[in-house]
């Protein structure tokens, strides 16, 4: 039997990097869904107060095995 996959977007933001706004993005999603393939990031943005950037934002798909 193959396996279905199925892909959702999600969005996360921090104030260190956008790599952890991935981590983050994943510890999260990981406490509602089982089986997640991979994170794939489409869109990368910085939120700027004053000139200073204070919040790294993604935009991503995460795949999840369906059982």
């Amino acid at each position: 039997m193959s396996d279905v996959v199925k892909v959702i977007e999600i969005l996360s933001e921090s104030p260190k990097s956008w790599e952890d706004a991935a981590s983050e993005a994943l510890k999260v999603a990981q406490k509602s869904l089982r089986e997640v393939k991979s994170l794939y990031i489409k869109d990368f943005s910085v939120e700027v107060d004053n000139g200073k950037v204070v919040n790294y934002r993604i935009a991503a798909k995460l795949s999840f095995r369906l059982e």
